[in-house]
């Protein structure tokens, strides 16, 4: 899928087009973090949600629910109505607050490696991958509901979801979001391989706290999907690398300039450094709101639908519509993120 360097397309494919509180509790720990020491460029601090972020719009109640009530909450919750009208998470733009001006350090490192699915039921075709898809999410703040971009990535324990740090956490002191679901594979209303509501939410609290979008990567837990099974055995997940460079990649996402966020879109390019002063991904595509999160993946295969992921869509920049968009540099924080969410996985 390596050609021209700066395409931005609508993936064509067939598609099908979609025309209790039991265990819920206000507030709910947060569970330490068990993960290896941190390493040398180690800023910021994995925090996890504890129990699940929810609402539950018959009873107006809001608060952390178990992994159980939360599945039953979300399903409920999302209907095809509330998906279709659910807006496109936006991408930050003007001044934004980021901590990047350090010098990436550390030579490339791979901390998963991709893999297939455990069988073909969900096997990807040419330039689309079921790896990827649309988050869906309730912000507890406005009261609206929004779609960002995902991808699952490898792990041992099959779960994890990576996307933006906005797209679990309002960031600056905010709250988690609330009644979060992934939805793999998503094309005009329907994610053929289910929906996967989360099971804990992960990001740094230098996101959390203080908006630095350095930071604005998260991964989440996911609950087995409505199919059944874990995420990652039903379709497979993106490799993760750190330290990558400034490597040639493929976006994929949901960006709501190409079908209202309705049909998956990638567009490919070589990365740089956002200037001498700013160590952050630059890509020279033009996205749109809902590409929030969506990974960037290096050596992207049209074959198998999967790639090593080196960052995600972040922010861009005002006034200018037509892009770049901006994303994090993946270093050690990446990882011990990683290593928090995965060692926190059922």
């Amino acid at each position: 899928m390596r050609g021209e360097r700066r395409m931005f397309h609508a993936f064509a494919m067939p598609v099908v087009i979609a025309v209790g509180l039991a265990g819920f509790v206000i507030g709910g720990a947060t569970p330490a973090v068990a993960g290896p020491q941190p390493l040398a460029t180690k800023q910021s601090v994995p925090v996890g949600s504890g129990l699940v972020p929810v609402y539950d719009p018959t009873t107006k109640a809001a608060g952390m629910a178990t992994p159980q009530a939360a599945a039953t909450i979300i399903s409920a919750y999302w209907t095809p109505a509330r998906k279709a009208a659910a807006r496109p998470a936006p991408l930050d733009t003007g001044a934004v607050q980021t901590s990047s001006g350090r010098q990436p350090q550390g030579k490339p490192q791979n901390i998963a490696d991709p893999t297939r699915p455990a069988a073909d039921a969900f096997r990807p075709d040419v330039a689309f991958t079921n790896t990827d898809g649309k988050v869906f999410f309730h912000d507890p703040v406005d009261g609206n509901d929004y779609v960002c971009s995902g991808g699952a990535i490898n792990s041992g324990k099959r779960r994890l979801v990576l996307t933006a740090g906005h797209c679990v956490h309002r960031g600056g002191g905010g709250q988690w979001m609330q009644n979060w679901t992934f939805d793999p594979g998503y094309q005009f209303g329907v994610g053929t391989p289910g929906s996967f509501p989360a099971y804990q939410l992960w990001a740094q609290t230098s996101w959390i706290n203080n908006d630095d979008h350095h930071f604005d990567y998260a991964f989440a837990i996911t609950q087995n999907g409505s199919h059944g099974g874990k995420l990652v055995d039903t379709v497979g997940g993106n490799g993760l690398t750190v330290n990558p460079g400034r490597p040639f990649i493929t976006f994929i996402g949901y960006p709501d300039n190409v079908s209202n966020t309705e049909q998956q879109a990638n567009c490919q390019g070589q990365l740089s450094r956002r200037s001498i002063f700013n160590s952050d991904q630059q890509l020279n595509c033009n996205l749109g709101g809902g590409s929030s999160g969506g990974p960037w993946l290096q050596n992207y295969s049209d074959a198998n639908g999967l790639g090593w992921a080196v960052s995600n869509t972040s922010y861009g920049i005002n006034p200018d519509p037509q892009g770049p968009v901006f994303g994090p540099y993946y270093d050690g924080d990446t990882t011990n993120l990683y290593n928090a969410a995965e060692n926190a996985s059922p």
